[in-house]
């Protein structure tokens, strides 16, 4: 006895080194002789059978009872899910040795929950092909989807109404029985619920999942500027979950083809246009690609290779609103190729007017 609290050995009546099957034969022991039913409007007795219960759960589990032996032990609360009732003894079966007290309540009577939540059914999704100018404007698909639906019988139940007839599972009492070694359990029947009576069946159409196999037609609006990768989700359209859960999504996953001109970033757009050396010297106006047609643009005297020109809301659409973004021309200036001395000679005059060494600063040329 320590600090009024009866020790849970002491409460089996076995030593603290006591082996598994020493701590079973005890408990059964001990319950026989006290279990409510044979002591009748006895509540000592019945608290007592309570605690001898309790002590047979933390001791025949091997991390509670060695968390217990430390000192560490916590107050055991009854676990979640359909109550289990111990119903005695019957001595003309064979006892299996080494079954603890949470296994025989989980493997006597292993059930799912009466009310479980019906589950949220699977998303489903497919890939779409686009050309460049659809994802520029949006486009339309029109997607054949093979999924799970309601069934048109049950309505997505499972089950259908019936005339209440008793349950043929607990024989109209409620209650279901099972036997672990010599000890009898009982829980409440999971086919009735508990009321002795079926007034429903399961679904025969659909076996009582609540759903079928069904296929249809889904139209998806792809948004103007849908890029590489983008996914379109249509919330409901996926697979509806079993026994009534709700739909998952539907989710169209977006894969652009390269366009031979523009490279994309973002929601910018970017391209090459070749100019003469003569037009990159003197300046020019030049046509330039968009995505909505040709272009003309200026650029300046004396344009270097690689230099950038900015036309804004030319790019790809973005957002809701619709607005753009940009579009960068990159110069690219083309050499010549000279095969005829007349062309070698004016070159050679245009080089002697405008003598320059474009690599005088790698030399680091007037640095001490």
């Amino acid at each position: 006895m320590t600090g009024g609290v009866l020790d849970l050995y002491e409460l089996l009546g076995v030593r603290r080194n006591a082996s598994a099957a020493e701590l079973r034969r005890a408990f059964q022991k001990r319950a026989r002789a006290l279990h409510p039913d044979l002591n009748p409007g006895d509540p000592v007795t019945a608290e007592r059978f309570r605690a001898v219960s309790v002590a047979f759960e933390v001791l025949s589990d091997p991390q509670r009872r060695s968390e217990y032996d430390r000192g560490e032990h916590k107050p055991v609360t009854s676990p979640p899910g359909p109550e289990v009732g111990f119903e005695g003894f019957d001595f003309s079966a064979e006892v299996t040795a080494g079954v603890g007290f949470q296994e025989i309540f989980g493997s006597v009577l292993p059930e799912r929950p009466l009310d479980a939540e019906p589950a949220r059914g699977e998303d489903l999704e497919q890939r779409t092909l686009l050309s460049f100018e659809e994802s520029l404007s949006g486009t339309r698909r029109r997607i054949h989807l093979v999924r799970h639906d309601h069934c048109p019988i049950c309505k997505g139940a499972g089950e259908v109404a019936m005339g209440p007839i008793p349950c043929p599972r607990c024989a109209g009492a409620g209650r279901v029985r099972a036997s672990r070694g010599h000890m009898i359990f009982s829980r409440r029947c999971p086919d009735c619920r508990a009321t002795g009576r079926l007034s429903h069946r399961p679904c025969a159409r659909c076996s009582g999942q609540g759903r079928l196999i069904q296929s249809e037609w889904l139209d998806v609006q792809i948004p103007a500027g849908a890029a590489d990768g983008s996914r379109i989700r249509v919330p409901g359209c996926g697979n509806v979950g079993p026994a009534g859960g709700r739909a998952g999504d539907f989710v169209l996953l977006v894969e652009v083809e390269s366009h031979p001109l523009f490279r994309r970033e973002g929601d910018d757009l970017h391209c090459e246009v070749p100019v003469t050396m003569m037009e990159a010297a003197l300046g020019a106006h030049i046509q330039a690609p968009t995505p909505d047609g040709p272009m003309t643009i200026e650029i300046p005297a004396g344009t270097q290779h690689g230099q950038r020109f900015r036309l804004r809301k030319r790019g790809m659409p973005q957002g809701p609103e619709r607005s753009r973004g940009d579009l960068y021309v990159q110069i690219r200036v083309v050499v010549p190729t000279v095969t005829d001395d007349r062309g070698r000679a004016l070159l050679q005059e245009v080089a002697q007017l405008y003598a320059g060494d474009p690599r005088q600063d790698l030399r680091g040329e007037g640095k001490s």
